[in-house]
């Protein structure tokens, strides 16, 4: 989701040499959900709700589901189909 995102944010032409997960996702949420509405807010929200997701399951001692997990694999798919949509109109 992280590169689909940058993927999306270099489309629109904010491109960086680099980018931090939270600069990333502040920018994607403002500039693109937000400010130009080009992708629907739930897309910022859901980046999220993943991103803290994979901080539980990689650095955290409490376990991630299977349920969970099949609901961020699902929400990723999405994400990246409305990129892939997004950019493509471009």
């Amino acid at each position: 989701m992280y590169q689909a995102a940058q993927a999306a944010l270099e489309a629109a032409g904010l491109k960086r040499a680099e980018w931090t997960h939270g600069g990333l996702h502040a920018t994607f949420a403002n500039e693109l959900t937000r400010r130009r509405k080009v992708y629907s807010s739930f897309l910022a929200r859901d980046l999220n709700v993943v991103q803290d997701l994979r901080h539980t399951a990689d650095y955290r001692d409490s376990d991630v589901s299977k349920r969970q997990a099949t609901r961020a694999l699902a929400k990723a798919r999405e994400f990246v189909s409305q990129i892939k949509k997004g950019t493509s109109n471009g």
